[in-house]
Parts: C-alpha cells; sequence; structure tokens
C-alpha cells in the first residue's frame, strides 16, 4: 500500500497508509494509531488526521487536502489557534 503522508514530530515520524489516523494514548480499552505518550492530558483519542482520496477529488496521485478534527476533552493547538471537540474539521496547510 502507498503511502498518503509523512507525520514528523520531534520524537516520531509515522507514515500514513490509510486515508484517516487517530492520534492519542494507547491504553487498556484500545490502542491508536500514534501514541503521544501517557500523559492525561492525552485523550485516548485525541484527534483525527484524515484525508479524501485522490478517486475522490479528482485530484492527482498524493492530491487532496488534509484536515484535523479534535476528539478529545482538552481541545488542540493548531498554530497557536485553539480547536475544541466538536469544531468543525480544520484544514490543514500544504508543508
Amino acid at each position: 500500500m502507498a503511502a498518503v503522508a509523512r507525520l514528523e514530530g520531534r520524537e516520531f515520524e509515522y507514515v500514513m497508509k490509510k486515508r484517516s489516523v487517530t492520534v492519542g494514548r494507547n491504553s487498556s480499552q484500545g490502542s491508536v494509531d500514534v501514541s503521544m505518550g501517557h500523559s492525561s492530558f492525552i485523550s485516548r483519542r485525541h484527534l483525527e488526521i484524515f484525508t479524501a482520496a485522490a478517486e475522490d477529488t479528482g485530484s492527482g496521485p498524493g492530491g487532496g487536502e488534509f484536515y484535523l478534527r479534535c476528539l478529545g476533552k482538552n481541545g488542540v493547538f493548531v498554530d497557536g489557534v485553539f480547536l475544541r471537540r466538536g469544531a468543525p474539521p480544520l484544514q490543514l496547510p500544504r508543508a
């Protein structure tokens, strides 16, 4: 399966191979695609990063826009802007 995107952080790198990944912390109640540690400030399912498939958007390979949806009770900051749980998905800038 081809890579859709690559997520990079200070201490991790994750290759997205599906249209949606969940970021949070692993627990006895389940696991996430990208674990950000064990802090209680990180929800079990903190956020989701997703894209429409290239065939859905009509764009070329690797095309499509990426979005972030907050799932966690503590929210998330993206480029200094606070995003609450339940807020509309935020379109992420292209790298």
